[in-house]
């Protein structure tokens, strides 16, 4: 079971929506300006009497999400930071926005010349198109990160034209969770299993529908829960071998034979009876798989505090990498990276600082408040993490991941969730469907890249 600390960090992380969790303070908010503050751009530097270093305040861009405890951590980095530069005392000053409009904030910023030094984020493959981030290519080859580096897939995610502009310090994925007792219950032998492929797990979506199992609130328990997101119908898509994006963002592929059979499948779970009819609203989806009416779900680490706290026995619980179809492919999931914008007057301390946070005593305060795996070789086998249910699965998923490269097209997320409940919920025609949006998705492409 997790840590408390880590328990409390999912919390917040649902309660903003899945949001990635990052680090934030109240002081010196975006666009606050308050009296005394200065700009996100004008770190301030004076030399420092006697020690012969300047004194260099660097400005980040990050999350409003868990105040205290983010700016406890930066300002531990900024002095490890400071203790090993030869040229610089670094102190850091956080300016805040909620995750939902980071992007909107970059833009206002970047169209003003007024950027901070630093970001925390997910990779923003547009921001590097743009020329925003600096190039971080040979800070990463000289620091100890490139030999220690356990995913390379993530990181791929922070390169554009072959420099690295990001690097992700922790990622989530989608796999599948399921209930052992359920399972059991239904006859089912093997109840501590990590992959599985399509037609295992069909089998025993049967087996549970021919058990009749009833759960303690009196409603039958079903094979399979999920819910009616893009986010959480991507991994059986991917598996099926569709695609969403080609890698640079520029074309949509969506509307394909492998994407359909994917959601085929999907949509075939619930005529079938394995699944109920799956939920549009998080909570209501939550619900169902803590008062233990379905056996399986598919979701992240993060969901784990609302079984919890729905009653559930974390115990109980089992977990696999995505079902294979074609493969067993997930969804790269909402990662913490940071990077720093091309226009800092302070590349060279903003690096030290990164140096300091990918620093081991840095590095694991961080995974213990975003309840994160390493993705760091030296800790893979920290006792930290020694009790982390989700490791050896999560671990094996983040080796098989994909993004949806929708930046060039943000109205996507939101129209294709539309799609999904149109296609699952009725008759209609699942290539029709796809293709007739993936044209329109492709137009909107096309008008953001003019």
């Amino acid at each position: 079971m997790f840590a408390s600390m880590k328990i409390s960090s999912m919390k917040k992380r649902i309660g903003a929506g899945l949001a990635v969790t990052m680090l934030a303070t109240v002081l010196g908010a975006c666009g606050g300006g308050g009296s005394g503050e200065t700009s996100p751009n004008s770190s301030e530097e004076l030399k420092t009497e006697g020690a012969g270093k300047q004194d260099v305040t660097l400005s980040m861009l990050i999350d409003s999400s868990n105040n205290e405890q983010n700016s406890s951590i930066l300002n531990q980095a900024a002095e490890i930071a400071s203790r090993r530069s030869d040229k610089y005392n670094i102190k850091v000053r956080l300016d805040t926005v909620p995750n939902t409009d980071m992007d909107k904030k970059v833009d206002v910023l970047a169209a003003g010349s007024n950027l901070p030094d630093l970001i925390a984020s997910a990779p923003k493959p547009v921001w590097m198109k743009r020329g925003l981030l600096a190039d971080l290519t040979n800070w990463f080859n000289r620091s100890p990160l490139k030999d220690d580096y356990m995913y390379p897939s993530l990181l791929e995610e922070g390169r554009n034209g072959g420099k690295l502009y990001a690097v992700p310090i922790k990622a989530d994925s989608i796999f599948l969770i399921y209930n052992k007792e359920l399972l059991k219950k239904a006859g089912i032998a093997n109840t501590d299993f990590t992959s599985i492929t399509w037609d295992e797990w069909t089998a025993m979506l049967e087996q549970i529908k021919q058990a009749g199992l009833k759960a303690a609130n009196g409603k039958d328990v079903k094979g399979f829960t999920f819910r009616i997101s893009t986010y959480e119908t991507a991994p059986i898509i991917f598996s099926a071998g569709g695609e969403f994006f080609t890698q640079d963002g520029t074309q949509a592929v969506f509307g394909s034979q492998e994407a359909a059979d994917g959601l085929a499948r999907l949509k075939g779970l619930v005529s079938s009876g394995y699944a109920d009819k799956p939920e549009t609203d998080y909570a209501n989806w939550m619900s169902v798989f803590f008062n233990e009416n379905a056996a399986f779900t598919i979701t992240g680490g993060w969901s784990l505090t609302s079984y919890e706290e729905g009653g559930l026995d974390l115990g109980k619980l089992g977990y696999s990498t995505v079902p294979k179809i074609a493969s067993s492919t997930s969804i790269f999931g909402p990662g913490l990276s940071f990077s720093i914008f091309e226009s800092s007057a302070h590349k060279e301390a903003a690096m030290e600082l990164l140096t300091a946070i990918y620093s081991p005593e840095i590095y694991k305060q961080w995974l213990a408040l975003t309840a994160g795996v390493p993705v760091l070789a030296s800790l893979s086998d920290d006792p930290q993490f020694a009790d982390n249910p989700i490791k050896p699965v999560l671990s094996e998923q983040l080796n098989n991941i994909k993004p949806i490269h929708s930046d060039n097209a943000p109205s996507f997320w939101t129209k294709y969730d539309q799609l999904l409940e149109k296609v699952i919920l009725t008759n209609t025609d699942i290539v029709s469907q796809q293709q007739l949006l993936e044209k329109d998705i492709q137009q909107e492409i096309q008008n953001n890249l003019k």
